[in-house]
């Protein structure tokens, strides 16, 4: 299995430059769709879930600086 360091377009053994050149930017979209995503968790999904509950409780959205469900 390949060592997190090793998922970059780039270094992973059967990707990058050691495969088919003509889907190297294949590659290296979906690494930066995929780091992309993972700050989207880390960073967005919690605020996003919290306001979905939100609309589901009072079917309406929150207004500024009311508060939200925890999770």
């Amino acid at each position: 299995m390949p060592s997190p360091a090793d998922w970059g377009a780039d270094t992973h053994p059967h990707w990058g430059f050691n495969a088919d050149p003509r889907y190297l930017g294949h590659y290296h979209d979906a690494a930066r769709g995929h780091r992309d995503f993972i700050a989207y968790i880390d960073d967005g999904l919690e605020s996003y879930l919290r306001g979905y509950l939100f609309w589901l409780e009072q079917r309406r959205e929150p207004h500024v600086g009311e508060p939200l469900p925890h999770l």
